[in-house]
Formats: structure tokens, C-alpha cells, sequence
């Protein structure tokens, strides 16, 4: 109890020192955007949010009953918080908007992780939580650099041309995809630890199914709707399995027990792969970026966890398909 009041009153005393230590006008506009966001979500959609919400933050609270725990999740917040400080697009136009930037970047994180840093001090680890808390002000020092020009990550030899979404997330992402990587192998000392990083591997590759290429990209294979689908979902589904069945093999002969929870991760993770390809080709507009259905897809996302969610996630598939072959046939009626 000493441990949350000490938080809040560090907390307070942050929002409401003088002369613009933290703008609050900024953290009422970060307010007002969440519940835009939720007022715009679907009614059935909000619903089952907020129930994988309430079941996530369960399981988070049983996670932290142990310090290894409370230290994992400490380090999976000020790791993400740097990442995602480094990747903000809004990075310099707050430089020029706000007098005390870093301010602004602190509260900006401690406000989005607040149910998490809540939970860390219910379960006793208000060290660990205001270990976070600096970790947070820290971050919001760091200076993103400008990128005028941006050479990439190298593609592996062994993606093909034909997958050029995945070409294009390896430019983007590929040192975060490498270190996600090499994290869930590392994960597989621990049970259930591996998952986590192989999750957000295909968090990052469903941004590279959300930009529309030209028609003529379509026409090069001279194929039908159906079979361009097919195809497209052959190409990236070998990928994905040449990717996610190593660590997944692995985890499963050493706890053989497990079995049952990594073939559920790979089949579902694959199922959402398949989901962009169709999601992307049902919405599909040459040249453009689709910023449509954004909702639906994160519930489908995080029912990777949530095994309740899986017909939703097919439910989705084959709706999304059905419109994929529509959406297509005015562009491949040539091959159909």
C-alpha cells in the first residue's frame, strides 16, 4: 500500500509541476485519442477486447508472482519503450512543438503502461517498478536520429523475389526481426518464454501486407484470382514455416508436455499469416496503404493466445478470402 502511494504521489508531483515540466495538454489529447479509438471499436469487437484484456491482465498479474517474473517484465517494458521511441514517426515534430521533449516522451510511456506498472506494485515490486520508471525518463533522452537516407536491413538470400512483402519487411524491421529471433531461441531455457518474441515476429510481418503494389505487379504472374491467391499464401506460409518450425520444433522435444501449446502457436500464427495475404487482397487499391480493419486484426493477433478466439480468426479467413477473389477479378480477368 506505502509502495502505490509513493508511485501515485511520484507520479502527481510529475503532472503538476510549474512551469511546463510536462505539458498536460498533451497527456488530455493522448486521453482523448484512447477513447476515440474505443468509441470508433464495433460494439461486439469492444466486448471481446475488453475480455482478452481482462485475461491477459490475469495472467500478467500470475506471471508477476515471482521476481524472475517482475524482472522479465521490467526489462520487456524498457526494451519496448526504446524501440518504440527510436521508430516514432512523431519524434521531431514534438522537438519543434514542446519546449521540455523528453518530459512529454515520459509521460507519454508511463501513462500507456500504467495498468502494467499498477500491477508490478500489487504484486510487490515497487523497486522493479520504479526501476521502469527511470528506465522511462532515460528513454525519453534518447535522441532519434534523422533518416535521410535509409540503406536497410540486408534481405536473406533465401527469400524469393516473388515475396517481395517480405523483402520489404526485412529492409524496415530486420535487425528487430533478428534480435526477436535470436530472443525466442534464447527463451526456450525457460517454459512458455519463447513464445512472447515469436508473437511479435508476426505482429511486424502483418506491416508488410498493409501497401497495395501496382496492377502491374499482379499481371507478371499471369494467374487467376484463385490461383494467385494460392500461390501468394504457399510463398509466404512455406516462409513463415521455415521461420517459426525450428524454435517451435525444438521447444517442443524439450518439454515434450508442451506439445499441444507449440503446435496451437504455429497453426494459429500461420492461420493469421494467411489472414494478411487475404486481408491485404480483399481491401486491395494499387498504390495504396490500407488502414482499414485494424481492429479485427489485432483481436485475430492476439488470439494466438487465446484459443477461444480461433474461430473468429477463421471466421475472418474465410470472409476475407471470399472478398480477395471479388476485389481481384476485375484486375486478373484476363487469367480467370
Amino acid at each position: 500500500m506505502q509502495a502505490a502511494q509513493l508511485y501515485t504521489a511520484f507520479f502527481s508531483y510529475i503532472c503538476s509541476m510549474e512551469r511546463s515540466k510536462i505539458n498536460t495538454r498533451f497527456l488530455r489529447f493522448r486521453i482523448g485519442q484512447a477513447g476515440k479509438f474505443f468509441r470508433e471499436i464495433p460494439l461486439p469487437y469492444l466486448a471481446v477486447l475488453l475480455v482478452m484484456a481482462g485475461t491477459g491482465l490475469y495472467a500478467l498479474h500470475a506471471f508477476l508472482a515471482n521476481p524472475a517474473g517482475r524482472m522479465a517484465c521490467a526489462g520487456v517494458l524498457i526494451a519496448g519503450v526504446c524501440f518504440v521511441h527510436l521508430r516514432r514517426k512523431d519524434y521531431h515534430f514534438i522537438c519543434m512543438a514542446e519546449e521540455r521533449v523528453w518530459q512529454v516522451f515520459f509521460a507519454d510511456y508511463l501513462l500507456f503502461s500504467s495498468p502494467v506498472l499498477a500491477l508490478l506494485l500489487w504484486r510487490g515490486g515497487w523497486l522493479v517498478a520504479m526501476g521502469v520508471v527511470a528506465g522511462y525518463a532515460g528513454a525519453g533522452l534518447i535522441r532519434q536520429p534523422f533518416r535521410q537516407t535509409a540503406k536497410g536491413f540486408p534481405v536473406p538470400p533465401f527469400i524469393p523475389y516473388g515475396a517481395f512483402e517480405a523483402r520489404t519487411l526485412f529492409r524496415r524491421y530486420g535487425g528487430a526481426l533478428a534480435v526477436l529471433y535470436l530472443a525466442a531461441f534464447a527463451g526456450l531455457l525457460f517454459p512458455y518464454a519463447s513464445f512472447a518474441p515469436l508473437w511479435f515476429c508476426v505482429v511486424l510481418v502483418s506491416e508488410g501486407f498493409k501497401d497495395c503494389e501496382p496492377v502491374a505487379l499482379l499481371n507478371v504472374y499471369e494467374m487467376g484470382s484463385k490461383r494467385f491467391l494460392h500461390h501468394k499464401i504457399r510463398l509466404n506460409a512455406g516462409l513463415y514455416s521455415l521461420a517459426a518450425g525450428p524454435p517451435c520444433l525444438i521447444y517442443t522435444l524439450i518439454r515434450p508436455g508442451h506439445w499441444p501449446l507449440a503446435l496451437g502457436f504455429f497453426v494459429l500464427a500461420a492461420l493469421n499469416i494467411i489472414l494478411f495475404i487475404v486481408s491485404k487482397y480483399a481491401l486491395y487499391d494499387p498504390g495504396k496503404k490500407i488502414v482499414s480493419g485494424q481492429a479485427s486484426a489485432g483481436l485475430s493477433l492476439v488470439g494466438i493466445f487465446v484459443p477461444f478466439l480461433a474461430p473468429f480468426t477463421l471466421f475472418l479467413l474465410v470472409r476475407h478470402y471470399l472478398m480477395a477473389r471479388r476485389n481481384l477479378t476485375p484486375y486478373l480477368y484476363a487469367y480467370d
